[in-house]
């Protein structure tokens, strides 16, 4: 019997292959969503380096930072983002 198969299965058997297959779609979902956050960090990061370097040459009382200083304040933005969406979830 494959996997989308639903001939031959009772009813308790198919609502649990159901399930199943919604809890594996949840989880690839997520695990996407992760992977494509971690690899737009660096570019993240380098953008916002770049961003800063742009405002210190228009106006050096703003500091210039580094590569990871940068990247170290995407991840603080990207939590209180995250923070904040729980905050007001519904």
């Amino acid at each position: 019997m494959t996997e989308f198969s639903t001939r031959g299965m009772t009813a308790a058997q198919f609502r649990k292959a159901s399930a199943e297959a919604a809890q594996r779609a949840k989880f690839v979902a997520a695990f996407t969503g992760c992977v494509v956050i971690l690899a737009t960090l660096p570019i993240q990061g380098w953008v916002t380096m770049l961003v800063m370097g742009a405002i210190h040459g228009a106006y050096p009382a703003v500091a210039a930072i580094g590569y990871g200083t940068s990247v170290l304040f995407v991840l603080g933005a990207n939590l209180l983002v995250g923070f904040t969406r729980r905050l007001f979830r519904k």
